[in-house]
């Protein structure tokens, strides 16, 4: 007989994509989800521009206006105010080399009031929240170079800054100096400093090293936060962040050197991540998007645990996609790789929203500061003239496809609620807001997908409308974000590397009930070389555990193509089925394979003390990280995977026994043909695949875990019956 569940099922029609097989997702609306104590969704860190409150290439004040206030857009960086008035600064008369602070007084005082007189811009002070301002190697490495004279404003000749002091008592008195608390008393002072950018990559040009650098960073940080205490500082701003090249020296001549050095002095660090093309066939894209970016930021954090006691806050103050192919005029299909890559991983970036300040998807506004040798406009970019696209022609501003980010997430707000899905490729997040609850779902795939979705509070006396938001790039290459309200949610595409937004207006809003607190433990070590059939062990203390709850283990790795990316894995001397997948695609297209392989842990068997060990049976590569997230409830969550069943005579007969098992599965009841048999763990990992038939009925399961599983049976008409078994 068939179970009668309250769900919404969403069914996403595609081809060629792992079979047809069906991803199922799961939203328990009811639950809250908080991470280390935060289930806000909070704009200001998410949904910014890349541009400060007076910025002046905006059309209009209307036009400013309206694109802050209808898409809910933050304000986030200015990386040019500070370095222009850097250049422009004078020499202290008594000492050769230091900045001249009365000037700079004088300077700050006028800015203010110049603030003071643009009214405008003050009605936005509430989108400044998360503010941050930084500096350029070139000019403000100390290395000699001469600051940049202009006949408009400069107050002196040229000069060099003499060193890290020197410099250091720059920033500090501009940011004190320059700023009020908004409207008449001045640009509100930023909250956060960013000492350079992107510093490390331009070393050899300033004719100095990465220690140098990092000392520099001390000392800057050091002076600012004594003359600023409210203001933050952090670095280094790090592009490229290719850790496991060189058998992980880059990590260690880098990231690992910063901690080291100046770790202690730095409020938070700050990345950039971009998903990259170097050459014209676009299959050859490297992605970070997806498990590459989740190691890196392991990795981080891992090391901050280990080295500084804790984790520090980060800024990715600059995400999204580099094409160089695409770079020149402007084109459509430039805007959608960003859009596309903007979602993805702003969606993983909003599962760490507890350390989180900001991250910053790069597009600015007109850029019209810079043009090429071959005159083409900065590529990334909100707005463009008419005429530089092919085929239309007039001067007039207008938005590019890149608006189209801030339309799909106007509406987005809320606490968070639990959601999960079966295939790591599915990014699945929730929301709701009084009576409204919104489901977001991104697609890592490189092909379209189909998902059910289950979402047992809704049920369809409470829905009075569904609004839909689908934005995916057409044959052509062009974003288009569908709309429509008042759909039937039977069948919907989501297409490749694609975001469907629901949003649900319910008559009465849904209690929450539950409660799933959300803490990630770090190994007592990291970055472990593999050597075959060694067992590499790793402890994790301190974890806390409730009645009721779920963990995965987050195993970061760094292999050449071709090393096996699946060992024997035990947690507390219990042999646990690895997981065969990751988010996002292969890596093929990197040097090497580095990312995070999720494994679900089983519940109960974890401890305040927990032995994590890996077995490879070939060696090569590294261990870069171990950490285990732990999700304790109030009270039991009841995973449902898909609430479809067979259909026609056989849904009666078919059954999995004896239920609990400890070895075998018996499956009574088949029909002619042949079936599939899948089983997931409650949190949807796929640990155990076989073909099945009247003449194969006994199922050996010695290699799975104990613990709580969903079984799938399903045959070539992709009719399915769903199974809920326990092994003992």
């Amino acid at each position: 007989m068939k179970k009668i569940l309250l769900f919404l099922l969403v069914c996403l029609s595609a081809s060629n994509i792992k079979a047809q097989q069906i991803i199922s997702a799961e939203v328990n609306l009811d639950v809250k989800h908080s991470v280390n104590g935060v289930s806000e969704f909070d704009r200001s860190k998410f949904i910014i521009l890349h541009a400060d409150i007076d910025d002046n290439e905006w059309d209009s004040e209307s036009q400013r206006k309206q694109f802050l206030d209808d898409y809910d857009v933050y304000l986030g960086r200015n990386n040019g105010g500070l370095v222009w008035e850097f250049d422009q600064s004078s020499e202290d008369p008594t000492r050769s080399g230091w900045p001249d602070l009365d000037v700079l007084r004088q300077k700050g005082t006028s800015s203010k009031n110049s603030y003071a007189q643009k009214t405008a811009p003050h009605e936005f002070e509430n989108r400044y929240k998360n503010m941050m301002f930084g500096g350029q190697p070139i000019p403000m490495y100390p290395n000699g170079q001469m600051t940049r004279s202009s006949s408009c404003c400069s107050d002196s000749d040229p000069w060099a800054y003499e060193n890290y002091d020197a410099v250091a008592e720059f920033y500090a008195t501009y940011i004190k100096e320059f700023f009020g608390e908004g409207g008449q008393t001045g640009k509100p002072q930023p909250q956060y400093i960013e000492v350079m950018n992107e510093p490390f990559v331009k070393a050899n040009n300033l004719g100095t090293t990465r220690e140098n650098i990092t000392q520099m960073h001390k000392v800057v940080a050091q002076k600012i936060k004594s003359l600023n205490p409210t203001v933050k500082v952090g670095g280094y701003s790090a592009a490229h962040p290719a850790y496991e090249d060189g058998n992980f020296n880059h990590w260690r001549n880098n990231w690992k050197l910063f901690i080291d050095e100046a770790g202690t002095d730095m409020d938070f660090f700050s990345l950039h991540l971009y998903d990259f093309l170097g050459e014209d066939d676009l299959s050859k894209e490297a992605q970070r998007k997806g498990s590459n970016m989740e190691a890196i930021l392991d990795m981080v954090e891992h090391y901050s645990h280990l080295k500084l006691g804790e984790v520090k806050p980060l800024s990715i103050s600059e995400y999204g996609w580099l094409g160089r192919p695409l770079n020149g005029p402007y084109n459509k299909e430039r805007d959608w790789f960003n859009i596309r890559s903007f979602s993805s991983m702003m969606m993983q970036l909003m599962e760490r929203q507890d350390h989180i300040i900001s991250a910053i998807p790069f597009m600015i506004l007109k850029a019209q500061w810079w043009q090429s040798p071959d005159n083409f406009t900065y590529s990334y970019r909100l707005l463009r003239q008419k005429k530089e696209l092919e085929g239309e022609t007039g001067e007039e501003w207008v938005y590019t496809e890149l608006v189209k980010f801030f339309e799909l997430w106007s509406n987005i707000k809320g606490t968070r609620v639990d959601s999960q899905a079966n295939d790591p490729d599915l990014l699945i997040d929730a929301y709701t807001e009084g009576t409204k609850a919104y489901v977001i779902m991104n697609n890592l795939e490189h092909e379209k997908i189909t998902v059910n979705l289950n979402i047992p509070a809704l049920n369809a006396a409470n829905i009075t409308d569904v609004k839909y938001r689908h934005l995916y790039a057409n044959d052509s290459g062009t974003p288009v974000l569908d709309q429509n309200d008042n759909v039937n949610l039977q069948e919907i595409l989501i297409g490749k590397e694609a975001t469907v937004i629901l949003e649900y207006i319910l008559r009465d809003p849904i209690e929450m009930t539950n409660v799933s607190t959300e803490k990630k433990y770090y190994a007592n070590t990291y970055l472990q070389p593999i050597s075959a059939n060694n067992e590499t062990t790793f402890t994790i203390d301190n974890v806390q555990i409730e009645n009721t709850g779920e963990a995965v283990l987050r195993i970061g790795l760094g292999r050449d193509h071709g090393q096996s990316l699946l060992p024997i894995l035990k947690v507390n001397d219990q042999v646990i089925t690895m997981a065969e997948d990751w988010k996002g695609y292969d890596q093929k297209t990197r040097n090497r394979f580095f990312g995070v392989i999720e494994v679900p842990i089983p519940f109960d068997l974890l401890q305040n003390t927990n032995e994590i060990s890996l077995t490879f049976p070939d060696t090569g590569g590294t261990i870069s990280s171990i950490a285990m997230q732990v999700f304790n409830f109030e009270k039991p969550i009841d995973r449902v995977l898909s609430t479809e069943e067979f259909n026609g005579e056989i849904e009666n007969t078919v059954e999995f026994s004896p239920n609990p098992f400890k070895e075998e599965v018996t499956i009574s009841g088949l029909g002619p043909g042949t079936f599939q048999l899948k089983i997931f763990t409650i949190s949807g990992t796929l640990v155990f695949s076989q073909s099945v038939s009247r003449s194969n009925t006994k199922v050996n399961l010695h290699s799975i875990a104990k613990g709580n599983y969903i079984l799938q049976l399903f045959n070539d008409t992709k009719n399915e019956l769903v199974s809920k078994m326990i092994k003992i």
